[in-house]
């Protein structure tokens, strides 16, 4: 498991070094940022879900997954507006704040740790918590990031049919839909293509590390560290949020996979696509970067606890 976090630190140390060097200029990072959010995710997701193979039973545990994950992401998103408010975070920066106490990266950290602890299965169930964080991601994470900005327009009917025009549009919701299509028909995707996305799926996750690297040569190790606003953050992200779902999962009528799995999913720390969508949108994606930085360094230690806890309750 700690070999995933050297990984993690070295690919951020990766883009930071191209960075000071002047190798990556703020066009390439805002190019690299459209690349991975709007075509190599979606290629990943399309390739990963396409490619289970499940029967009714798992196929539908599977749906109640994803379904019980986003509302949990929601209920997640709640909790961590209403601490911003009590804890008076200001108002420019609390919108990212939220999304990233909110947002796990349950992608490149959790299939392996998935995978490690609880095999194929484990694996299988996290890939439906991923999509749920995909369509939690471009509904109400995009709202969050737009909330900020000066140029809000009234509610028309004509906005509201744009706007989810725009979400259907999207190309993450576009593949979420188009895997999960695939896969409840068991219909596989043509050999050349199935290789097309994966080869292309694979490079996100390192490029999304090497990018949040790139955004943190603003940032200052020493004031990270010092200040409070990031640190509670991150222990909202790894403590008190997964506390949350346990106690909400732990009464649910569902089978021990999906609790391990809604359980498992809040403990990772703030997952990449937070600063990159805060950049997209022009609002604080230091602050986005530094959070996920700190809370990566601090789940090297709540990560492996909250695996044993999980293994001694429900296994």
């Amino acid at each position: 498991m700690y070999a995933r976090f050297l990984v993690l630190f070295a690919l951020m140390g990766t883009g930071y070094i191209l960075s000071k060097k002047k190798v990556f200029d703020s066009n390439t990072t805002h190019a690299i940022n459209k690349f991975i959010v709007y075509f190599a995710y979606p290629c990943l997701v399309v390739q990963k879900i396409s490619a289970l193979e499940m029967d009714r039973n798992t196929f539908f545990d599977f749906i109640i997954t994803l379904l019980l994950s986003t509302v949990l992401l929601y209920i997640g998103y709640g909790i961590s507006y209403i601490y911003c408010k009590v804890r008076n975070f200001p108002r420019s920066s609390a919108n990212v704040a939220e999304f990233s106490m909110a947002s796990p990266n349950d992608g490149f950290m959790g299939f392996p740790v998935a995978l490690l602890f609880f095999g194929d299965m484990g694996l299988l169930f996290m890939l439906a918590h991923n999509s749920a964080l995909n369509l939690y991601f471009f509904t109400l994470g995009i709202s969050m990031m737009k909330r900020n900005k000066e140029d809000k327009q009234g509610l028309t009917p004509g906005r509201v049919f744009k706007a989810a025009a725009d979400l259907v549009m999207n190309p993450n919701i576009l593949a979420l839909i188009a895997g999960l299509t695939l896969c409840g028909l068991g219909t596989k995707l043509p050999v050349f293509l199935d290789d097309y996305f994966l080869y292309i799926g694979n490079v996100a996750t390192p490029m999304a590390m090497i990018y949040i690297g790139t955004s943190l040569t603003k940032s200052n190790f020493m004031e990270i560290i010092k200040n409070k606003k990031i640190i509670e953050s991150s222990l909202m992200k790894l403590i008190w949020l997964p506390l949350m779902t346990y106690g909400i999962m732990v009464f649910m009528p569902v089978s021990n996979i999906i609790k391990i799995t809604c359980i498992l999913g809040a403990c990772f720390p703030t997952a990449a696509t937070v600063p990159m969508l805060a950049e997209q949108e022009q609002q604080d994606s230091r602050l986005g970067s530094e959070i996920l930085f700190l809370s990566t360094i601090f789940s090297a230690l709540t990560i492996p606890l909250a695996v044993q806890l999980i293994n001694m309750i429900f296994v």
